[in-house]
């Protein structure tokens, strides 16, 4: 009968390793996916946002099949933002990504985790001029 308490309570513990893992392995996944995403779109930024939303999706700057991580192009923002006085900024930003979790009784643990803190990615865009050309 001991066996059986502590084994419950050892597997609930198991999963809950396995879930936060899965939790932090998604996040970094993203944040990388992300970083290198937002480094192509600032050396090709006349692609336009659709192609580095695709670059995060799929990993091409052509649509694909099957997305990263089961993303939908609604998570995914883009948009390019030019400030006063200061060079045209690429920033991409994920939303809403819910974490895939292996144990059902906290639902809640992915959201709580993961939908607060979006990944977010900024970075100045590389533009070559006539004149950077022909010097």
């Amino acid at each position: 009968m001991e066996g059986a308490l502590v084994m419950l309570v050892f597997f609930a513990l198991l999963l809950g390793v396995v879930d936060f893992s899965q939790v932090v392995f998604s996040h970094q996944s993203l944040v990388e996916r992300v970083r290198s995403s937002v480094r192509w779109g600032t050396l090709h930024p006349e692609a336009g946002a659709e192609a580095v939303r695709n670059m995060v999706l799929y990993g091409t700057p052509e649509q694909g099949t099957q997305t990263f991580l089961a993303l939908s192009a609604d998570n995914v923002v883009v948009s390019f933002v030019t400030p006063e006085n200061d060079a045209e900024t690429l920033h991409v930003e994920i939303v809403n990504f819910e974490a895939p979790l292996v144990a059902p009784w906290w639902p809640g643990l992915a959201h709580s985790l993961m939908n607060p803190r979006p990944v977010s990615v900024s970075a100045p865009l590389f533009r070559t001029t006539a004149a950077a050309v022909q010097q």
